[in-house]
C-alpha cells in the first residue's frame, strides 16, 4: 500500500489510552469532512476525567477512487472505537465495523468539543464499556491483506 498521508504527528503515549476515537475535520474544530476525502483525522484519548490529543494525520488529497487512499485512512483509525464523520459511504462503513471501527455521521460543523464531553456523559453506556474489553491487535493487519478494498 501507498502511503497517502503527508504528516502524521502522535503522541508518544498514546497507547496508554483504552478508548480512542476519531473525527474528519480539516480545522481541528469541528466535523465537517467525509470520510473518504478528508484531508485530516484527528484522534483523541478520552477517560471519564481527560481529554488528550493523541494523534492528527493529514493525507495527500487526491482525486478519484483510488484504492490506497481509502486504505491508508482505515489503517490510521487503528485503536479508534468511533469516527465521527459528515458522511460514510455503506461499503466503508462495513470495512470499518469489521476492524471494530464505528462510523457516526454528524451534521457538518459539529463541535469536536461536544462530541467528547457527550462521550465522557456518556462514560458507562454499553457501546464504550464494550471497546474496553481488548480487543484482537492484528486486525488492521488481516483487512490490509485482503486483496481489494471497495471504495465508496
Amino acid at each position: 500500500m501507498n502511503n497517502t498521508f503527508q504528516r502524521n504527528l502522535t503522541v508518544t503515549t498514546a497507547s496508554d489510552w483504552a478508548l480512542r476515537v476519531a473525527f474528519a475535520s480539516s480545522d481541528l474544530q469541528v466535523v465537517n469532512q467525509h470520510f473518504g476525502s478528508t484531508p485530516r483525522l484527528v484522534i483523541y484519548g478520552v477517560k471519564p476525567d481527560r481529554v488528550t490529543l493523541l494523534q492528527v494525520t493529514d493525507f495527500i488529497v487526491q482525486p478519484g477512487h483510488d484504492l490506497d487512499k481509502l486504505g491508508c485512512r482505515i489503517a490510521a483509525l487503528e485503536g479508534c472505537l468511533s469516527l465521527y464523520c459528515v458522511a460514510v459511504g455503506d461499503s466503508v462503513f462495513r470495512q470499518l465495523l469489521r476492524v471494530g471501527v464505528r462510523a457516526v455521521n454528524v451534521p457538518v460543523a459539529t463541535s469536536i468539543t461536544a462530541l467528547l464531553t457527550e462521550l465522557q456523559r456518556n462514560w458507562d453506556a454499553p457501546t464504550v464499556q464494550r471497546h474496553q474489553v481488548k480487543r484482537d491487535p492484528r486486525r488492521f493487519e488481516r483487512l490490509a491483506q485482503e486483496s481489494q478494498w471497495e471504495e465508496e
